[in-house]
């Protein structure tokens, strides 16, 4: 289980430019908010290493342990890179029916906007996006960005799980909301 916090003053963007084709929803969370386990069933390549199977286990918002099936000495080193390396940057999920990537092709630009049967997430760890800030992201300060949990970093790397999940929201009223179910938004 993963629990992530979204955090004050912040919006889920989709179809932000960043990348076309763009069928995901994102968000940068609070990376402070970030406990359990998270784990990238899909391979990655990053500057000329690949890496398979990745599970990363989070504690007060950092990576505390890492595993991989191969690769983990790279990884190791990515989330060494600097101190928010090891801290969530975004967290992405992409509804099957927008997207028609339907293969995974080991390319993070199209593998993290994959469709296929159970739609996907992806977690980046790294730094964090500004746009995703519900104001102006002109006058976010480095000072603003701490004190909300933007992280910085000078990684952004996504790793990509297409799993079948679910993913509940629970709301400061305290009620819960399944948001995302058999690869689909629910709302």
């Amino acid at each position: 289980m993963q629990k992530i916090t979204p955090g004050e003053k912040r919006k889920w963007i989709g179809i932000s430019g960043h990348n076309i084709p763009s069928f995901e929803i994102f968000i940068s969370p609070d990376w402070r908010g970030t406990e359990g386990t998270y784990y990238a069933n899909q391979p990655s390549f990053r500057s000329g290493n690949y890496v398979e199977g990745v599970r990363l286990d989070f504690k007060n918002g950092s990576v505390l342990k890492i595993e991989a099936k191969k690769g983990k000495n790279f990884v190791v080193k990515q989330l060494a890179m600097d101190t928010g390396a090891s801290r969530i940057g975004e967290f992405s999920l992409t509804d099957k029916r927008f997207s028609r990537i339907n293969r995974f092709m080991a390319n993070t630009l199209y593998d993290e906007n994959y469709g296929g049967r159970h739609g996907n997430c992806h977690l980046a760890v790294g730094d964090s996006y500004s746009d995703t800030y519900n104001g102006n992201p002109a006058e976010l300060t480095k000072e603003i960005k701490r004190k909300l949990g933007f992280n910085d970093s000078s990684l952004h790397w996504d790793l990509v799980n297409t799993e079948k999940k679910t993913v509940t929201a629970y709301l400061k009223s305290g009620k819960s909301v399944l948001i995302y179910e058999n690869g689909m938004f629910k709302f």
